[in-house]
C-alpha cells in the first residue's frame, strides 16, 4: 500500500512506522453524489498508492516535463493578496455581546435563554449563538447573523481523502506531536501526507490529481484560517480544471469546474463581501504566483479562465453550479 508513513520518516517527522493497510480496511466508501460534475475532485488512498508505483514513471515524467515552467524565478506584485488579506482580518471578527446585555440598548438580558428572543427594553430581536473565534455564547444583532454563519461556514472542518481510515491518521499525529509540537491535529497529519504527494503527482503528469492535491492544501489553509491563501489555492484549482487538467499527461479534456470549488470561492467572497468582478487582481495572482505549468502549452489564458469564472457568478449569482465547455474535446474522466 501506501509508503507516505516512510515518507515521514525521511523527512525525520517521525521515527516509527506502521502497517498502512490497515489505514485503509474496515472503511465505508463514499459514493459519489450525482450532483457532483465529471471532472473529479475528491480522491481516495488508493489513488495516492499509484503514485508510489515505477511502472512508466520515467516516460512519464519526461512527458510532464514539456508543460512545467523553466523558469527559476518570477516575481508576482503581491498587492493583491495583502489587500485581501487585510479584507479577511476585517470581517472574521467577534461579534455579538458575550457580557449578557442587549446588543442594541445594552440592558441586562442575561436571563432570556431562547435562541432567538426580544428585549423587554428596547422592543428588537437578536439572538444568542456562540461565535466560532472562542466558542464564547453571545448575542448577536439580527443584521450580523449572515456574517456569523458565513464565518462558521469557512472554518468548518476540511475534506480528507478518501479512505483515509482516522485512527490510523491520530497515530501519524501522536507520532508527529513526538517531534516536539505542542498541539498537532489529524489535519494537519493529513496536510503533511498531502504536501508530499503533491510533488509526485505533477511530475508523474497526473495533472488532474495534482489539482486536486491543491484543493486538500486550500482546505488546511482554510480550516486554518489563512483565508487568503486558501482563496488563492482554490482560484488556482478552478484555472487548472477550466484548462481540463488531465491525468493523462496532456490538458483539454472536457471541462465541469466542480461545484465544489465553486461554492468554496462563493463563501469566502460573500463572508468579505466582495464580488467575482472585483477579483482580477487576486485571480491573476493566485495563477502567476501557484502555477507550475508554461502558459502557452495551456487551452486557456488567465484572464479567459478569469471571465469564465466572472460569468458563471453572474449567470448563477454565485449558486453552486458547474458549467461546461462544450468546445473543449472530450476524454474519459477516469483517474489512472
Amino acid at each position: 500500500m501506501l509508503n507516505f508513513f516512510n515518507k515521514m520518516k525521511n523527512l525525520k517527522k517521525i521515527t516509527k512506522t506502521y502497517n498502512v493497510d490497515t489505514a485503509v480496511k474496515n472503511t465505508i466508501k463514499h459514493n459519489p453524489k450525482n450532483e457532483f460534475p465529471p471532472i473529479k475532485l475528491f480522491i481516495s488512498v488508493d489513488q495516492l498508492e499509484v503514485l508510489d508505483k515505477d511502472d512508466n514513471t520515467l516516460e512519464r515524467e519526461t512527458q510532464s516535463r514539456m508543460f512545467l515552467n523553466k523558469k527559476e524565478f518570477r516575481y508576482v506584485d503581491n498587492s493583491a493578496y495583502t489587500d485581501f488579506e487585510y479584507e479577511f482580518e476585517e470581517f472574521f471578527i467577534k461579534l455579538g455581546n458575550e457580557e449578557g446585555t442587549c446588543p442594541y440598548c445594552h440592558k441586562d438580558c442575561s436571563s432570556l435563554a431562547q435562541e432567538e428572543t426580544k428585549c423587554l427594553s428596547c422592543s428588537k430581536d437578536f439572538f444568542k449563538t456562540k461565535r466560532p473565534q472562542d466558542g464564547k455564547s453571545v448575542l448577536l444583532k439580527i443584521e450580523d447573523k449572515e456574517l456569523m454563519s458565513l464565518q462558521w461556514e469557512n472554518i468548518k472542518d476540511p475534506d480528507l481523502v478518501e479512505r483515509m481510515n482516522l485512527k490510523e491518521l491520530d497515530l501519524v499525529r501522536k507520532e508527529l506531536e513526538t517531534d516536539g509540537r505542542e498541539k498537532y491535529s489529524i489535519y494537519d497529519a493529513h496536510f503533511d501526507i498531502v504536501k508530499d504527494y503533491t510533488p509526485k503527482a505533477l511530475l508523474s503528469g497526473r495533472f488532474r490529481l495534482y489539482s486536486s492535491l491543491i484543493y486538500y492544501l486550500a482546505e488546511h489553509d482554510r480550516y486554518e484560517r489563512k483565508f487568503a491563501q486558501a482563496l488563492t489555492y482554490y482560484f488556482y484549482v478552478y484555472y487548472l480544471q477550466f484548462n481540463g487538467a488531465s491525468n493523462s499527461v496532456v490538458f483539454e479534456d472536457k471541462v465541469r469546474v466542480n461545484e465544489r470549488i465553486i461554492t468554496r470561492i462563493a463563501s469566502l467572497l460573500n463572508m468579505i463581501n466582495i464580488k467575482a468582478v472585483d477579483c482580477k487582481d487576486i485571480f491573476e495572482y493566485s495563477v502567476r504566483k501557484a502555477t507550475v505549468f508554461e502558459k502557452e502549452k495551456l487551452p486557456y489564458s488567465i484572464s479567459q479562465a478569469y471571465m469564465h469564472f466572472v460569468n458563471t457568478h453572474i449567470e448563477k449569482k454565485t449558486s453552486v453550479s458547474s458549467v461546461e465547455e462544450e468546445q473543449i474535446k472530450k476524454k474519459n474522466f477516469f483517474l489512472i
